[in-house]
């Protein structure tokens, strides 16, 4: 049901059908996948270029933050600062002011747009002292700043001022006084650095391909810092996205319209989100799109087409081959002019014009054998005589001739009996044993002794192991009249007629030899042309009587068997009958 289903339609659709499902089909899927794989190379390149400037930005603010650092650490261990905090001589507004210079110095804040302040935060309550850059540690526990969670114990934290429209990171580190001598440590007070956050943090634009926003939170998830022009709830989404666990730098969140990278500063417990405009990637899945898409097209045009052309002119030949077959069928054997080509199609043609040559050649052969057929019943009917009145001729010539003692003519007699009685078949079937059809050769070549006075004299090599083998009745005398007739009638001295029988090549093969007058080459050829023909042709000039043997051979055993003709010029001749083993 299944092929019933599936052959229900003509070639030339199967063939589309299948080369579109071959063809096109796979081309749309293999495009699809290097469609992805071409999209995801171009992310995954896209997101090495931000790695990129998110390493390098991220390294330049790693080593602002490292200068940072080492630039308190020399403020809070300046000795300048130390001794003037212990100075208990001097007035606290000029130490405040050397203070002040001193950590101005140090900390080169002229130069820096980044830094918003520093002060030096005395604990030394007996030894006060006052300035631009110095105050007392008591101002300092009036601020927010020092009662937030761990801004001490951590050494940073990250605050909002008033007046300050950007928040502050704020580096704090204590000074401490080493006294060698008695071995003693004395906390003088503290350093605390104050860090705009814009000014550290917002990313330079260099060019459009390498901008971005950068937003950064602290470990309670607490937005601390977001750059100019990024909208308000960024964050918030963000949050709230599943892809958050597994964010990191080499696996951005996609974000709309966002792609979203996260870095750590694990020293200060902030954490950085850098976010790049998808547009760029939308730019490269359209490019991608706009090239590859017009490719597919045109080379699925191409394939449908040339799979139409091609398909077109195989089913039109297969159709021309149908054609010649339904032509064979209504009985017209014309053989019309060949497919060309060397394919199976082709071949198909030429063995069905073979095939129908044949055919026809076979239709004409078995016609002109039934015209024959009908001739030599014909032939048979006007020579048909009673054999009841010839055997009693017979009877009476053979009394006759004993009664004056001629025993030649009795024999004569007995023999032709014999002739007739095996010529009209009344006891014998289609096929005889070869030792009743030499019998019956022998009966023919002792009348024929007879007529020609002894004239030639006749040999027998016959194996007796095929006497019983079966072969066609009457095929062996009219090759023996032919060789008597044709070949030793006309010797001036004695001939010799011999017969025989062997097994050769699994076939029985009876050779009648004679050494008569024998045949040239020309005449040899044109007998087996002649009796190889399927019309006879001038019967009058050839032997009909080979010729009916040879045809009666092939026709009941096969075109295999048959006589073969050898001999020569004044050497005689030799007919060897071909015959299946029976």
């Amino acid at each position: 049901m299944k092929l019933r289903g599936r052959y229900s339609h003509t070639i030339f659709k199967q063939l589309v059908s299948f080369t579109l499902l071959i063809g096109v089909v796979p081309l749309i899927i293999i495009s699809i996948i290097q469609f992805d794989r071409m999209k995801k190379m171009a992310e995954e390149e896209m997101i090495r270029s931000h790695q990129q400037v998110i390493s390098q930005y991220m390294k330049s603010v790693e080593e602002k933050l490292t200068q940072y650092q080492y630039k308190i650490a020399l403020t809070s261990n300046s000795t300048v600062i130390q001794e003037e905090m212990l100075n208990a001589e001097a007035n606290p507004y000029t130490k405040g002011a050397r203070i002040s210079e001193e950590v101005t110095k140090y900390l080169m804040l002229e130069q820096t747009g980044e830094v918003s302040s520093c002060m030096v935060y005395s604990m030394l309550e007996e030894l006060p002292v006052y300035g631009k850059r110095v105050s007392m540690i008591s101002n300092a526990q009036r601020e927010g700043w020092y009662r937030q969670d761990g801004a001490l114990e951590n050494g940073w934290y990250t605050y909002y001022a008033w007046g300050i429209e950007t928040g502050l990171l704020a580096m704090v580190r204590e000074i401490i006084s080493y006294d060698y001598t008695d071995l003693s440590v004395r906390k003088l007070g503290i350093v605390k650095l104050d860090i705009r956050l814009r000014e550290l943090f917002e990313p330079a634009k260099a060019n459009d391909s390498d901008s971005f926003f950068v937003l950064l939170y602290d470990d309670s998830d607490t937005e601390v810092y977001r750059s100019d022009g990024l909208e308000e709830n960024v964050f918030a989404q963000f949050l709230k996205s599943k892809e958050r666990e597994n964010g990191g730098s080499e696996s951005p969140v996609i974000l709309e319209p966002y792609i979203i990278y996260q870095e750590c500063l694990e020293d200060y417990g902030i954490w950085l989100l850098f976010l790049f405009e998808n547009s760029e990637l939308l730019g490269i899945r359209g490019e991608v799109f706009s090239w590859i898409f017009p490719a597919i097209f045109v080379i699925a045009v191409l394939v449908i087409g040339m799979s139409f052309y091609y398909t077109r002119n195989f089913s039109q030949r297969v159709q021309l081959l149908l054609g010649k077959i339904r032509s064979v069928e209504s009985g017209d054997l014309c053989v019309r002019e060949s497919i060309e080509g060397n394919d199976e199609i082709a071949a198909l043609d030429k063995e069905f014009g073979h095939m129908v040559r044949e055919l026809n050649r076979l239709i004409e052969k078995n016609y002109i054998q039934q015209l024959e057929n009908k001739e030599t019943q014909l032939r048979n009917l006007q020579l048909q005589i009673n054999p009841h009145f010839l055997y009693n001729t017979l009877e009476t010539i053979s009394s006759m001739a004993a009664i004056n003692h001629s025993f030649a003519i009795c024999d004569i007699c007995e023999k032709l009996g014999e002739v007739f009685r095996y010529s009209l078949g009344k006891n014998y079937d289609e096929f005889v044993t070869v030792e009743q059809e030499i019998h019956h050769t022998q009966n023919y070549i002792f009348i024929q002794q007879i007529r020609f006075s002894n004239r030639f004299k006749v040999v027998y090599h016959l194996d007796k192991s095929l006497s019983q083998k079966r072969v066609l009745r009457f095929i062996l005398q009219p090759i023996v009249e032919n060789a008597i007739l044709h070949g030793l009638a006309n010797l001036p001295e004695e001939g010799v007629l011999e017969i025989s029988t062997r097994m050769e090549e699994e076939c029985l093969v009876i050779g009648i030899e004679d050494s008569g007058v024998g045949m040239s080459l020309e005449k040899m050829e044109e007998l087996r042309k002649y009796i190889d023909a399927a019309q006879a042709f001038d019967e009058k000039k050839h032997s009909i009587g080979v010729r009916n043997v040879h045809q009666r051979i092939k026709m009941a055993c096969g075109e295999q068997f048959g006589i073969r003709i050898s001999g020569a010029l004044h050497q005689g001749s030799c007919f060897e009958l071909w015959l299946p083993l029976l």
